[in-house]
This record gives structure tokens, sequence and C-alpha cells, in this order.
């Protein structure tokens, strides 16, 4: 009865009256600076304008990403409301995401369409994704279980490879910074005849704050499409590489971990990973089209621990030794049907089937496997190009842990004559119990089920001074079941296994704005306030910070330079034992770009690229005992070719 209710409340948004007065036409000055409508997949399966969404969106183009020399994939995400990242340590080194008090086991990450989540830990390694060749990244908040199934509970983020698009054109660029830190990029792309073609290189190194503190990466990435004559049909194939090998500095010498940390000087970690797919669509008629994707995810984790140059600490039980390898694939089928009714109605059916294994060598040995087949049901409503509604229901069935049902509906409502936006979305989701949590020796229970939860935010978006001003606010909320937690007493060894006895909440208010000041000048920030509970000791959630803060301006006093400036706030967050907390902070970063020459034969620019961050050399750690990076910069050269 509750969720009617919510669904029912967020139906009723659609009753604003509107006006019948139109808005001033926009200046030429800022309808130059204002970008186009995004258009995004992510939260439909299908093309569909970001204002026509239910559910609560952010698109960081590839662009942005470029313009602000983002090292990692991590740091691009940090400016997005509800979004909350946390780095153990220097570059490279174990990053994770969460959204709106959801943990990093409860949110999707996908690279164009693939899973890329470990069936072993439940989560994605940021720093295992290079930031190169993205054309741009998705990021919806709320639950999205009834499309993307299992894990997405607290929402989804979504990295789509650059297209090639135009004649042949290539990029370069080196930076050097402290640290001992280096970044190199290479690249080229263009069409030909119906085929578009786009490929990129990446290797970025550190040596990191301490002894065994550095890293190296290498990462490629490629995409591939072709138009065929016929059915108005597409192929598209896209491919990503990446290897990180990277020390581990910090030893464990117990829970909670300390702040001042102790060195281990020859721990350190190998990770390899690709992912592969290969999607067609057709619309061979107006009113039907489809998509066949197939797709692989591999992984290899070595984790490398030899004795250390001391004796062992008595919380680790004389194993000072923990050398293991994780091997995990993952092999997905999918197929979609869109149906149209005219331009108000269309209705999706999908099936999916997912193959996942693990081979774990090592102190622990084990061979999991796990199928899933999967069928969902989404249909969306245009009406008066007013008017979104959305509604799906997806089944899906596991081998290892059975069925599960989940539900959604959104709307979107346009009051055009006065530049706002109200929408609202409420669902249910669910976290499957991983490798680990069912299969792993000594620590794991097979009797487990999935984690559930049910999530609902509203929300208004308004634009004024023709449309140079841009404002939002969403309240959410989360509730949190059958969380998989520790302890469940046995009577026999190992006496104490994780079970399905923890409950949550989480809810709170995002606040975005952005402000075209000058034509040359533009302002943004958001701000986010989580309460969250952990309805089994009154406490909040670990490392979940009550308050966020992220600020930006960016300027262009003439016209080749571009400058900018970011700035993160993070309130102090609760740990894991007892009343321990960890220490807020705030950062701030600075960049910018100088052209040198345009247009010279084929080279068609040279820039002087830099960005500088932790100016205040603030010394803090997003993980309580992981020291994070004090100031930090890179410069560089950057040419493009065509």
């Amino acid at each position: 009865m509750a969720r009617v209710t919510v669904v029912l409340l967020i139906v009723l948004l659609a009753a604003v009256p509107a006006s019948a007065q139109d808005r001033p036409p926009v200046p030429a000055g800022a309808q130059e600076t204002k970008k186009l409508e995004p258009v995004i997949v992510t939260g439909t399966m299908i093309e569909t304008p970001a204002q026509q969404v239910g559910a609560t969106v952010t698109v960081i183009d590839g662009d942005d990403i470029e313009q602000h020399y983002y090292p990692t994939v991590d740091e691009a995400l940090r400016n997005v409301p509800g979004v909350d990242i946390r780095r153990s340590g220097s570059f490279g080194k174990t990053t994770s995401i969460s959204i709106r008090g959801a943990n990093a086991n409860q949110v999707q990450v996908l690279i164009d369409g693939v899973r890329v989540k470990s069936p072993t830990t439940g989560q994605s390694d940021l720093s295992d994704i290079a930031p190169e060749a993205i054309d741009r990244i998705e990021i919806i908040r709320g639950p999205q279980s009834t499309i993307y199934g299992a894990d997405a509970i607290g929402g989804v983020v979504q990295i789509f490879t650059k297209k090639g698009t135009g004649p042949f054109s290539a990029y370069s660029s080196q930076e050097v910074g402290n640290y001992d830190t280096l970044r190199s990029k290479v690249g080229f792309g263009g069409t030909y005849q119906g085929f578009d073609y786009s490929l990129g290189y990446l290797h970025l190194e550190s040596n990191g704050l301490t002894p065994n503190d550095g890293m190296n990466q290498d990462a490629a990435a490629g995409r591939f499409g072709l138009d065929l004559p016929w059915g108005n049909t597409r192929i598209v194939g896209a491919v990503r590489y990446n290897k990180t090998d990277t020390g581990v500095p910090i030893e464990f010498v117990g829970t909670p971990a300390p702040i001042v940390p102790t060195i281990d000087t020859n721990t350190h970690q190998e990770s390899e990973t690709y992912t592969a797919t290969i999607d067609i669509r057709t619309r061979p008629v107006s009113w039907w089209e489809g998509e066949l994707r197939a797709s692989r995810y591999w992984n290899k984790l070595n984790f490398i621990d030899p004795p250390p140059n001391f004796p062992c600490p008595p919380a680790t039980f004389g194993l000072c030794s923990f050398p293991g390898t994780f091997q995990v694939s993952r092999n997905e089928l999918e197929g979609l049907g869109h149906f149209h009714i005219g331009p108000w109605s269309t209705s999706t059916f999908g099936v999916e089937v997912r193959e996942e294994q693990a081979d774990v060598q090592g102190t622990s040995a084990f061979g999991p496997y796990s199928r899933t087949y999967a069928g969902f049901f989404q249909q969306q409503f245009r009406f008066f190009d007013r008017l979104f509604m959305a509604a799906g229901v997806r089944v899906e069935d596991n081998n290892n842990f059975g069925m599960n049902t989940t539900e959604r509906g959104s709307l979107a409502y346009l009051v055009k004559e006065w530049g706002t936006r109200l929408h609202g979305s409420a669902g249910s989701g669910f976290r499957a119990p991983t490798f680990n949590d069912l299969f792993f020796p000594g620590f794991s229970n097979p009797n487990l089920v999935p984690e559930t939860s049910f999530s609902w935010d509203v929300g208004i978006d308004q634009r004024l001074w023709k449309d140079r001003i841009s404002l939002g606010v969403t309240y959410f909320h989360n509730k949190f079941t059958n969380l998989i937690a520790c302890c469940v007493v046995l009577a026999g060894p190992p006496f104490v296994t994780t079970g399905n006895i923890g409950r949550a909440r989480s809810d709170g208010v995002e606040v975005i704005g952005q402000v075209v000041i000058l034509e040359n000048l533009v302002a943004a920030g958001n701000y986010t306030y989580t309460a969250s509970e952990d309805l089994a000791t009154g406490r909040p959630l670990p490392r979940e910070p009550f308050h966020r803060f992220n600020g930006s301006l960016t300027w262009e006093p003439v016209r080749k330079l571009s400058v900018f400036t970011e700035v993160h706030v993070v309130s102090n967050q609760f740990e894991q034992i007892g009343t321990l907390t960890n220490s807020g902070y705030a950062t701030l970063d600075l960049g910018g770009t100088w052209r040198i020459v345009e247009r010279w034969g084929h080279l068609k620019a040279l820039d002087f690229t830099t960005r500088i961050q932790n100016v205040t050399n603030n010394h803090y750690q997003e993980v309580r005992g992981f020291p994070a990076l004090g100031i930090n910069a890179l410069v560089g050269l950057r040419a493009s070719f065509e």
C-alpha cells in the first residue's frame, strides 16, 4: 500500500496548471553558451531527451573530461550531486562509489552496456577504468533494477566510448607532474563511407606518497560502427583494455585502521581487464525497432603479499602472506524490441541471459558459477510534449538464489511557459549476494538471499533569466532490508557467519544551480544532505557524509585562454567501529588551457594545459588510514591534427 501511495503522489504532480504566456527568446550570447539538452539511454534503454526522464540524471560530456584534464574517472564523478567517491590513498588505489547512501555493492557500473562489477567482490573499482576515449558518462540516481537487474539499488553509472566523426583526425598529449607523475595519450578517429572508427591509448604512472605507493596503468579503447544499406540497420563494436599495477603500501594491522598507517614495502596488486560488446540495431519499419547485444567482461586480479620485514601482528592470526589470484568472467546476451504507436507510446520488451564464473586460487580456493535469466517490460507515454510517464517490471531468476521481481514508475511534467520541470520516480530493487558472500571458504553463507530496497524521489527544476540560471532541488528516500551483515552465531566452526540481518534507511536533499554570469563566465554548484541510519545499531551508515558541496567556475578571459576552478567539501563520516569518525575535508583544484598554435598545416591546434589539485595542500583521508595526495600538478602539451 505504501508503494502505491508514493506512486500516486508523484502522479499528482502532473496537475500543475500551465501559463499561456511564452517565455522571452534567449539572447544570442547566452544561446552560444548554453549546451543542448542531452539525450540519454541509461534511464530508459532507448534514446530519450533528459528532460523527459522522470529519474534524476546527470550527464558528464566527454569534452568536459578533456577540458578539465581529469587524470582518472573518479575525479570526473566527484562533481555529481548525491555521489560520494572514496579513494584509498593516491592514484591507482581502490576507489569506490556510493549514491544517496547506497554503498558500492548497490551501484551498477557499465561500459557501453557491459557490467564491469566483479562477481567476487560485487564492486567496480573505478581506479581500474581509464578516462580514455570517453564520449559521455550518464549517472542515473535512484533504483534501476527494473532495467538493469541486480545491484542497481542506488543507481547506475554508464560510460560510453567515443564514436568517430567527420574526416580523419588525431590527437596526442604529454603531461608531467610531481610525485613523478607522467600521463601520455594518443588516438585517432573518423568516418569513411558509412564506417566510423575511434581508437585511443593512455599511459599513467605515479610514485605516490610513500615507499611502495606507485602505480602504472596502460589502457586502450576502440569503437567501430557500420551503417548497413538495408532496414536502417547499424552494427557497433566496442572494446576496452586496462592493465594496472599498483603498490599496496598500507599494512593491515586491525580494524579500525589507525590515522598514521604502518607502511608495507612489498605488497602489490596487478589487475587486468577487458570488455567487448557487439550491438546490432535495426528499424525496418517506423513502428518497430530491435536490438541484439552480446558482451563479455573478463578480469584477472593478482594480490601478492610476501611476509613483511617485521613480526606478524596478532590481528592476522599468523597469516602474514596472502597470495591470491581472482579470475572472473561474465558473458551476456540481450535482446530488445521497441514498439511505437505514433509519437506518444513506446512499449519495450526485453530478455537477457547472463553467465558468471570465477576461478580463485591461493590461500582460499573456490570456483563458483551462476546463470541468470531475465525478462522485462517497460511502457513509455508522451502526452502533448509536456507529460512523460514510464513504468516497468522485471523478473530475474538466478540458479543460486532464486527469482526476484522489481517494479518502477516515473514521470516528468514540463511547464514550458514558466521554464519549470517537475519529476519523480519510485521503485524497488535488489542486490545479489556475491560469489564471496555465498562461497568464500570459511566466511560465506550459501543460504543468503538478495538485499532488497524501495526508494522514491521527487523534485523540481527551474530556469530563469532567459535560461541563464538553472536551479533544481530533489528529495529522496531509500529503505534497505535483508542487508547482508555479520554476525549470525553458529553451533560449530566457523561459529559465526553472515546473514540477511541488516536494515537501513537514507533520505536527503540534492540542490543544484548554474548561472551564466557572462557569455564567457559560468558558475555552478551543488549540495547534498544525506541522513542515513543503520536501523540495527541506530548509527549512521559507515563512511556516508551528512554534507557534500561541489562548486566550479569556468572563465574564458580571452579567446585563446580558458581557466577553471573546482572546490569539493565533504563533512566527517562515521566509521564501522564504535563512535569513531573520519574527519571531513575541503579541496581546491585549478587548471586551464592556453592555445599556443592554431591552424598550421595539418596541426589543428597546440595547447598548453595544466591541472593543479589540492592547491591548499590539505592533509586528509577519504578512507580512514589511507592518506590522500597533497598538492599535485600536471602540466603538458596537447596537439590535435586533421
